[in-house]
């Protein structure tokens, strides 16, 4: 919030009252159970050793296992939800902050299991709640039918998320704006393959297990002790 201290206010109550309130995302936290560790086996997620030349920090999303019937949006949005937070905590706050999403492996049958509401307070969360300064969010080797994925999306991004998105179906074309060494080989890059970036991560999220595990409670706030918000502020939240 670039030191504007009551939008910072703003985005620590959003954080803390969308923790509360979206049970969906932050309930069951526990790493070990089998709903995580499908999506830990479905989903690889790793952060780039190195930083944009604007002092930008990546990380990078992809499917690893491409059977849809696997997918469940609810379950990566709350895995997403765990790792997007430590990463937050293991790396700090920065200049900003870039997520690509490598769309390699995504098929009709992963777009049939996407919902109106988990898109909305996914979009919502990275938006309003999470402390992070979103730089760049790439969709690379994108599908053909990329354009049923942004119509649902579209009416929950504000004009600030959407002018940073960028769709690539190259290497070529994502290199414009994340240089070759700051990305993984798969993506022509000189920063050496991905795997271990990815073992890294997920070796750091399982060593801090409990610390996650406290937050389910930690990280709440009593509503019944707060003014009410009206029911416009819950709505969002409803599935």
């Amino acid at each position: 919030n670039y030191y504007d201290l009551e939008k910072t206010k703003v985005t620590i109550e959003n954080y803390y009252t969308f923790r509360t309130n979206c049970k969906d995302f932050f309930s069951n936290l526990d790493l070990n159970s089998e709903e995580l560790q499908r999506m830990m086996t479905v989903v690889d997620m790793g952060i780039l050793p190195q930083t944009t030349p604007e002092g930008y920090k990546i990380i990078v999303v992809r499917l690893v296992d491409t059977d849809a019937s696997k997918f469940s949006q609810v379950s990566y949005s709350k895995f997403a939800a765990i790792a997007l937070e430590e990463w937050l905590k293991e790396d700090g706050l920065a200049e900003g902050h870039v997520i690509i999403y490598d769309f390699t492996g995504c098929h009709l049958g992963h777009i049939a299991k996407l919902g109106i509401f988990p898109t909305k307070n996914y979009l919502y969360y990275i938006q309003e709640a999470l402390p992070i300064r979103m730089k760049g969010m790439h969709f690379a080797n994108i599908p053909s039918f990329v354009d049923k994925i942004l119509l649902l999306m579209k009416p929950f991004m504000k004009r600030e998320l959407y002018d940073v998105l960028h769709l690539h179906s190259t290497n070529e074309a994502l290199q414009k704006f994340v240089p070759p060494n700051c990305l993984p080989s798969e993506y022509g890059g000189t920063a050496g393959p991905f795997k271990p970036f990815r073992d890294e991560f997920y070796g750091k999220l399982l060593a801090n297990r409990e610390a996650i595990l406290r937050g389910e409670t930690e990280k709440q706030v009593v509503e019944s002790e707060r003014a009410s918000r009206g029911n416009g502020w819950f709505s969002m939240f409803r599935r």
